[in-house]
């Protein structure tokens, strides 16, 4: 009998994220989310500027006392909470939807990564 393959369990991504400072969000379960890296990126197409933000949020079991991004970030462009509409989207409070790109564990570390791409008209 062949064995079969087991994959870890993996919980489902939160339901929603509140921010509770400028770089912690928390889920429907306590969880602390910390945004640890910003990505913002724009390109020409067409007419029109896409900017597209890419933010990485890491599971924390312990939160620092004060904000020590490695770089600086800027979060104005976060929402002050998502929520899950479905399996790969989020909706931001302030009507955006944003698109999960991963929600996986490396060793001890969670994290999800979330993107939007934002169409300007130039």
């Amino acid at each position: 009998m062949a064995d079969s393959v087991h994959f870890p369990w993996m919980p489902f991504p939160p339901r929603f994220l509140v921010c509770t400072r400028d770089d912690i969000y928390e889920d429907e379960n306590g969880r602390q989310w910390v945004v640890a890296k910003v990505e913002t990126s724009r390109s020409p197409y067409g007419s029109r500027i896409e900017t597209c933000i890419t933010v990485h949020l890491q599971h924390m079991t312990t939160i620092p006392q004060e904000p020590t991004p490695q770089q600086p970030i800027n979060n104005n462009s976060l929402p002050t909470m998502w929520r899950l509409e479905s399996m790969n989207t989020y909706t931001g409070t302030d009507g955006t939807y944003w698109r999960l790109l991963d929600h996986s564990q490396m060793g001890d570390t969670l994290q999800l990564i979330l993107d939007i791409v934002i169409c300007e008209v130039d």
